[in-house]
């Protein structure tokens, strides 16, 4: 017999079923702390549930869904440095980082420059887009700029991406050295700022982090990590119209006779659930958060440094990759506890992202599931991994 009832269970069983899984898989108030989401603001989510089954590439229809979309863009873009910019509500980081480097190519720029920190979407989408891809080596867990400089040189214009937040170790990539070394080569540059973009404004405001550069032409920022928006929801943020227009396809069937973006049917909940969240939070409530989050960082750092361990680097977000050689028997130990962590990819050891679910009572409890988890594999031998 296969999995399809014959006979509708009854809607009662069905929600008993969803809320027994829901039960038994982590959630951000107890021990999820490797993941950049975390728990919505409660008007967000009803916003996504009010607006949820409308359908936002009908342009036509729900216009004002778009005018909300491009609202919601402009008021990220300001964060960014852009006044007037364009773009778009994607699903998340990766699709918006994939529409990026497909608009650098559909403007000439086939090649693109990336670090071995950057995004795993970003040589994703060079796989997709069929670009040439040239790593760049890093420094201290940012782009090389020297490095940077050398490849251009050889390998001639093209687009180069620069992380602000990078996902493993939360550091941000020199940004207005890479503008100088874009003025040299002709390259453009697009930012990923998806995890960093709602805080690093705030944290360093005399940087040019975003599109006080000139040869910035887009940036990923998403508002379902410390935007504070349910999943899913990305952005894509755009200079101009003019650099967006490939992203505009057509769509026969629909009555603009156009649609945006790489997908075709996108739920308008993400769209108004984002303005929900950014209208809600304002420009004081994101620079709040900045601080409290990086204060809370500091403390955690502090806390493990007291337990003989070490970051890999100091994070200039609050993203924290915790150096320790035996990373994954840690984690498996520290998942026993409860605790679920992330690795931090390029170099061994834990990453913990402090969002707003990890309070001070929480950094204290998971600083003993660290004393405790460590103790166990002092006594346990070393298993190759």
């Amino acid at each position: 017999m296969g999995k399809l009832p014959r006979k509708g269970l009854d809607w009662i069983e069905v929600l008993r079923r969803v809320r027994l899984l829901r039960s038994r898989i982590p959630d951000h108030f107890h021990g999820f702390v490797g993941s950049m989401t975390t728990v919505p603001l409660p008007i967000a989510r009803i916003a996504f549930l009010e607006m949820q089954e409308i359908n936002a590439n009908d342009i036509a229809t729900f216009s004002e869904i778009r005018e909300l979309e491009v609202e919601t863009i402009e008021a990220m873009g300001e964060i960014l440095g852009c006044s007037n910019c364009t773009g778009m509500i994607t699903s998340g980081g990766t699709e918006a980082n994939i529409a990026a480097l497909y608009l650098a190519r559909e403007h000439g720029y086939e090649t693109v420059y990336y670090s071995p920190v950057t995004h795993d979407s970003i040589p994703k989408a060079i796989h997709l887009l069929r670009m040439k891809g040239i790593e760049v080596p890093h420094r201290g867990f940012r782009i090389d700029v020297d490095e940077l400089r050398r490849a251009c040189k050889v390998h001639g214009e093209g687009v180069v991406v620069a992380t602000v937040g990078t996902t493993g170790f939360g550091t941000i990539d020199p940004i207005e050295e890479i503008e100088e070394v874009a003025e040299e080569c002709g390259l453009v540059i697009h930012i990923d700022a998806a995890f960093g973009g709602f805080v690093a404004p705030y944290l360093y405001p005399n940087r040019r982090l975003g599109f006080e550069n000139a040869h910035v032409v887009s940036a990923t920022m998403d508002p379902h990590k410390l935007g504070l928006a349910p999943i899913p929801a990305g952005g894509l943020i755009v200079r101009s119209e003019e650099w967006f227009e490939p992203l505009v396809f057509e769509a026969r069937y629909m009555p603009a006779g156009k649609q945006i973006g790489l997908l075709g049917t996108r739920s308008a909940g993400s769209i108004v659930a984002s303005w929900a969240s950014i209208m809600s939070m304002g420009l004081e409530g994101y620079r709040e958060l900045a601080h409290e989050l990086m204060k809370r960082t500091r403390i955690l750092i502090d806390s493990v440094r007291r337990l003989g361990l070490e970051p890999a680097i100091e994070p200039e977000v609050p993203v924290v990759c915790i150096a320790f050689d035996r990373d994954a028997e840690l984690l498996e130990a520290l998942r026993r506890r409860g605790y679920h962590l992330y690795l931090c990819g390029l170099v061994r050891g834990v990453r913990i992202v402090v969002m707003p679910h990890l309070t001070l009572d929480s950094i204290k409890d998971l600083t003993r599931a660290f004393d405790e988890a460590l103790t166990d594999l002092r006594c346990a031998p070393h298993q190759r991994s």
